[in-house]
């Protein structure tokens, strides 16, 4: 088995990738696909060797992945109204899902055997201001859309998974007000989820009920530390949150106060915090690899990636290397190939 990571690099308008070594977590580098526009957000297709990137010329192109070496093929690209913040597909692989910042929207298209994304697309459905994510539950029954202010809401559906439509179940939920949540992570035992709260710097724990997509709200905590955080260059926001494989430790990153808040879940879905690791500049992209011994960051504003060792004891950060990658790295894949 080989672990390959791929960073899409807008500012470069191509993606590097990288072999990683899974026994201590260090990258190598292997080589870069270039396009035509900037990748920003990007998706791994479950069931079929496809990775999916969304470009800032409003479109999102298919690439087949090489089994022996991980190399990237351009296999096509679709059209799109603009450039979503987030793509995703469904746990089946057959369906392209967006979620769109400036339009207040979601997207459905289709997947082929071959795992490309086509026309014509299935469904345009409006919801509000700011949709930044979209992802579906393990059973494939539900997609939930994370709204930052002034929309702050999460927009639920019904996915019929052999059409590919999504019904809206209403009413959706609205958080607190100010709060914002921008991205979100199922609990391994889906059980509760955990938003990344842009606009407020806390992160939202909530009971899922997997028969309804009904959410309870548990806890609210913040993501900066009890001192405060006091603004310099920018007000501090929360990006794309991750929680390890089994299910222990969660990291939410803050952009401005330049941390990843790292916290510890316990039985019920509560979080306690552990504590505040520095991360680069304005880190956006973050993953986990599968078998939680390592969480990777990607700085926009500074073209690097830093890398560290989770405790499996306790869920601290420990660096582990810190490396350029290039101009304005925003997502993070990690794929392995047999």
């Amino acid at each position: 088995m080989t672990r390959y990571v791929y960073i899409s690099l807008s500012g470069d308008k191509k993606i590097s990738l990288f072999t990683m070594n899974p026994a201590t977590g260090k990258l190598s580098h292997n080589e870069d696909t270039n396009l035509d526009g900037g990748p920003v957000a990007m998706a791994v297709n479950p069931s079929k060797p496809a990775l999916y990137a969304a470009l800032e010329s409003n479109e999102v192109v298919s690439l087949r992945i090489d089994a022996a070496s991980g190399s990237l093929s351009n296999a096509g690209s679709v059209s799109l109204k603009e450039c979503p913040a987030m793509i995703s597909t469904d746990r089946s692989g057959n369906f392209l899902m967006c979620a769109y910042y400036g339009a207040g929207a979601v997207s459905v298209n289709q997947i082929n055997e071959d795992g490309i994304a086509g026309d014509p697309q299935i469904q345009w459905e409006e919801t509000t201001n700011r949709a930044h994510y979209i992802e579906s539950d393990a059973a494939n029954k539900f997609v939930l859309v994370p709204h930052v202010v002034p929309g702050n809401a999460i927009y639920r559906f019904e996915l019929d998974e052999s059409s590919g439509r999504l019904t809206l179940i209403e009413p959706h939920v609205t958080p607190p007000d100010g709060e914002g949540p921008r991205h979100f992570c199922f609990h391994p035992n889906q059980r509760f989820i955990y938003t990344a709260n842009e606009d407020s710097s806390t992160v939202t724990a909530y009971e899922f009920n997997n028969s309804n997509c009904e959410l309870t709200l548990l806890q609210n905590v913040s993501t900066l530390p009890p001192e405060g955080y006091t603004p310099g260059e920018e007000t501090n926001s929360c990006a794309q949150i991750r929680i390890t494989p089994n299910g222990k430790f969660l990291y939410a990153p803050n952009r401005g106060h330049n941390t990843a808040a790292c916290f510890r879940v316990g039985d019920n879905g509560g979080l306690s915090t552990i504590g505040y690791t520095p991360i680069e500049r304005h880190t956006r992209g973050t993953a986990i690899d599968p078998d939680g011994r390592y969480y990777y960051t990607t700085g926009t504003k500074s073209g690097r990636m830093a890398s560290f060792t989770i405790s499996q004891q306790t869920g601290a950060l420990e660096p582990l290397e810190n490396i350029d990658v290039g101009d304005t790295p925003m997502w993070i894949e990690i794929v392995d190939q047999e």
